[in-house]
Order: C-alpha cells, then structure tokens, then sequence
C-alpha cells in the first residue's frame, strides 16, 4: 500500500460513522504515515510567506491533510489575561467562522487547562463529559476533539484545536505524541515568525509615527501658536467676538493635542507591555457620566444605565475604553448617541451606538489596527483610538467588537468579565 492510499484509508478511519451506530473507530497512524506527515508540516512550515498567519494556516493545512482532520484551527493565549484569541484556521467554512467568538476565556473549556498544565496533546472524546455544555457544543458543531498546545522553551503561544466538525473518533497515544511534537514544531516557527513580525512592524512604527509627529502634533500645535500670538500682538485692537473666537480656538486645539498626547502615551504603554489591570468595585453609572461630559456638553448622547449599576473592573482601562469609543463616535457618527450599560450574567455589557453612515465594509476588517483611518469628513485623529480600546480591552481579558446598525449606523459591543461577584447593586 502507498502513500497515498494510506492517507486515505487514515481519513476514511478518522470518519465517525452516523450516531446511530454503536461504535467509533481508532487512529493507528502507521509510521510511514507520521513521517509522511512529519515531513509535510515541515515543507508548509518553511515554504511561502514568513508571517504569522500565513505560516500558522499552511500548518492547519498540514496537519489536516496528514490526520485527516476536517477542521484544524490555532487560537493565541495571552497569559496576563488568560484569554484566547483565534487566530487561523483550515476547514472553517463561512458560517463557523461567523459564529467564532473574538476572544474568550481559557476556563471555558477545561480541555486547554490540562494541556497547558502537562504541556502535551489533550484528547477529548466527548466534550459533554468534559463539562461543556452541550448548547455550546451544538452551537459549535463540536464532538470529540484534540487540544495541542504550541509551547517554546515552556512559553505557551497558543493552542492547535483538531476535530471532525461534531463527528466522534479516537485516537491512539502514537497520535497524540505526534501531534504534541507537531505543536512543539509549529511553536519554534511561530514564535520566529512574530520576532520578524515584531521588527517589521517596529520598522513601520517609526515611519509612522515620524509622519504623525510631523502632521497630527504639528497642525495643533501651530493653531495654539498662531492664537496666542494674535492674541498677544493685537488683542487690544481685536472685538469682543474675535477674541472670543481665538479663545475657542485655543481651547479646541489644546484639547485635541490633549488626546493625541494622551493616545501615545497609551501606545507606548501597549508597547513596553506595561499595561496592569487593577479591578476596583466602580459605579459604572457615574462613570460613564463623567466621560460624556468630559467629551461632549451632553447634548446628543443618551446614557442608558441603572444608577447602581457596579462592577469590579480596572477604572483607567475602562475610561480609555469607553472614551476613545465615545469619541469616535461622536466624531465619526451622527446623533443620538447611545451609551448603555447592563448586566450579562457575570459580564458587564457596554455598548455605544451612534446613527451616522456606519463603518464601510471594506474597512471593517482594519478597524482595529493602529494608525487606520477612515475616508470621512472627519477626519482629524491619529488613527489610534480604536486600536487602543481594543488592546485595553484584552488586557482586561474582554472582548471588542463592532456591528453595523440598521438601517445605518455603528455599534460597538464591549464586554468585560467581573468574576462571579463582579456586577451586583450598591445600596
């Protein structure tokens, strides 16, 4: 028997048959089909473009043609806020990718503790009896299923997740040894592929912000020169009215170089990595009222929140948060805008929404990374609010994202965890 027909026999043995049979089938790789295997996760690994995701998807690619797996995905783990992130994938068609969460917790499926606990493939045959409700199970399609985690030199990067799309199936310990040397292999590539990724965008970080310095700092910076020597030179010659308008200028400008210097200080921040979450019981209420006003004379913006509303939840993220969100759509999106907070089992759900023409779908995709801006008639901003929100967001272990509204509009949905005692009334 050949290579070929092995594999096959291999995919045609990994298959489940109907739930309404009596039984499931084992995985015995053959030795000649791991090496076969073997060598086709190494020639993905090395050949085409050296960045993350694309390495990342030619090795789901790979193994899923060497097990004849029908989906293979690999989700990043932030270990600071124990919060996994998908990342890339092979087999996913549009629906599945639709229905995958931004980011959720480690602990919501036990299966990633143990495998990052012994640093070895995880195999679950049934993930029922591995405490996952069966309604995330369904809505998933998730049967049995493989957990491998992407260690390098002990640092866990992620986790490569195997299955049949719903289908139970087995698999032998030869299987599972080769897949935790699979993960092993795919991290030392991954974690190459983000220190060139890291010096790329290093790189494109300085042109970038020379171009900003140069630009977004300088046209507030002479605004607030050109007045106050008006103002210095001819304020007694100038009418009440014009130097009122010079007035409001300065205040205008020095608001805005404010933001800007308040946006890189964040950036250098999410840069050195020194970002620290520091929950603190917070009347969410009173917050945001004091971030609306902070941004806008209140006319326009609706708050939505019980007045004693609380969450334990980091007060400084939570205002760079909401602020660069309120102040994108104040100056991007038309009025009302809408700020409401409530409670979601054990999250604090915000949201800001604003009825102005919405973020255009070609756009959707970068709305988040640094530097991006939109072709509005607005369009002040270093680009950096919304990638900042996000980074806060994640850091606080909470998920980010934004949904059209109809018929017009952009809504984005924030969702940050509070612990099981996080969100309860305050007499």
């Amino acid at each position: 028997m050949n290579v070929a027909e092995a594999r096959a026999r291999l995919g045609k043995t990994l298959r489940r048959r109907r739930p309404t049979q009596d039984r499931v089938f084992a995985v015995a790789t053959k030795p000649h089909i791991q090496l076969e295997a073997l060598h086709g996760l190494a020639r993905a690994l090395a050949g085409g473009e050296f960045r993350a995701r694309s390495l990342l998807e030619r090795a789901c690619a790979a193994v899923a043609q060497g097990f004849g797996f029908e989906r293979v995905g690999i989700v990043r783990y932030f270990p600071e806020s124990r919060t996994l992130v998908p990342f890339a994938g092979h087999g996913l068609v549009p629906a599945e990718v639709g229905a995958l969460p931004s980011s959720l917790p480690i602990d919501a499926f036990a299966a990633f503790g143990r495998s990052l606990a012994t640093g070895e493939a995880e195999f679950v045959a049934d993930p029922v009896d591995d405490n996952l409700p069966r309604e995330v199970a369904d809505r998933f399609g998730i049967g049995s299923f493989v957990i491998v985690p992407l260690l390098s030199e002990g640092r866990s990067l992620g986790f490569m997740t195997c299955d049949q799309r719903g289908e139970p199936f087995e698999l032998d310990r030869s299987s599972l040894e080769l897949l935790t040397t699979f993960g092993a292999l795919i991290a030392a590539f991954l974690e190459r592929a983000i220190a060139h990724g890291e010096l790329r965008r290093l790189n494109e970080l300085k042109g970038q912000f020379a171009a900003l310095a140069s630009h977004e700092l300088r046209t507030p910076v002479a605004a607030i020169y050109g007045a106050a020597q008006t103002l210095d030179l001819r304020g007694d010659d100038l009418t009440p009215e014009q130097r009122a308008q010079l007035r409001e200028v300065l205040s205008q400008q020095s608001k805005r170089l404010f933001e800007l210097v308040e946006n890189l200080l964040d950036l250098s921040r999410l840069e050195a990595d020194s970002i620290r979450v520091s929950p603190a019981q917070t009347l969410v209420a009173d917050r945001l009222r004091e971030i609306i006003g902070s941004l806008s004379d209140g006319n326009g913006v609706v708050l939505d929140a019980a007045e004693d509303l609380a969450a334990v939840i980091d007060p400084q993220a939570f205002d760079r948060i909401v602020s660069n969100l309120l102040g994108n759509a104040l100056r991007h999106g038309a009025p009302p805008v809408v700020v409401s907070a409530a409670r979601v089992d054990a999250d604090l759900c915000v949201t800001i929404e604003d009825h102005g023409n919405g973020v255009p779908a070609e756009f959707v995709g970068s709305l988040f990374e640094r530097f991006t801006r939109g072709t509005t008639s607005a369009s002040e901003g270093a680009g950096l609010g919304l990638s900042i929100a996000q980074s806060y967001t994640r850091a606080h272990g909470g998920t980010l994202r934004y949904e059209p509204v109809e018929p017009h509009g952009a809504r984005f949905r924030l969702v940050l965890p509070a612990g099981s005692d996080g969100l309860r009334s305050v007499t």
